[in-house]
């Protein structure tokens, strides 16, 4: 009898990219809560010929969808907010668009959530910072299950107003 692994082998690679402030914070008012041009210089090079896939909000907050990138926004309503945009009902159906491909999991909160369970690597920039009122969060998971694989320091400079870590988890075999 196969299992949920045996399942997740199967389907696309999922991939989770995203930035959090020591209480795993994402967002407040459905933005980014900082300026960090070499995080988000990373998050391109990591997205740029992949398909990504969003929740509605998220996708609404980019002002677009992302160039050089396939976008999928997951939503009940099978609406987007832009053009170039592609709505799914599902992360079973993202994955199945993504094909064999990595398919790359953007935010926000929900989506991570919904994702985390079957990713199997996790690039994640650590802000040195705790935002204030913030209103979406990167959901809590077991270290233990992660393997850090890859980190990078950045100091506060006058480009970033935030020390910053960029640490890489590949999830442990078993």
């Amino acid at each position: 009898m196969a299992g949920a692994g045996d399942a997740d082998a199967m389907q696309a690679p999922l991939v989770l990219v995203a930035a959090m402030d020591r209480n795993r914070a994402i967002g407040r008012d459905n933005q980014l809560p900082w300026r960090l041009p070499d995080d988000l210089q990373r998050f391109k090079a990591l997205t740029v010929d992949q398909t990504i896939l969003m929740g509605r909000r998220t996708a609404q907050s980019l002002g677009r969808a992302l160039p050089h990138r396939r976008n999928l926004v997951l939503t009940r309503s099978g609406q987007v907010p832009y053009a170039g945009m592609e709505a799914v009902a599902s992360l079973d159906e993202a994955r199945r668009r993504a094909g064999a491909a990595a398919l790359y999991v953007v935010g926000g909160g929900e989506i991570y959530a919904l994702a985390l369970p079957h990713a199997g690597l996790l690039h994640l920039t650590l802000v040195d910072c705790a935002i204030e009122r913030a209103d979406a969060y990167f959901p809590a998971f077991d270290q233990g299950e992660w393997r850090p694989c890859w980190r990078a320091q950045h100091a506060a400079d006058g480009r970033h107003a935030h020390a910053f870590e960029f640490v890489d988890y590949r999830r442990r075999p078993g």
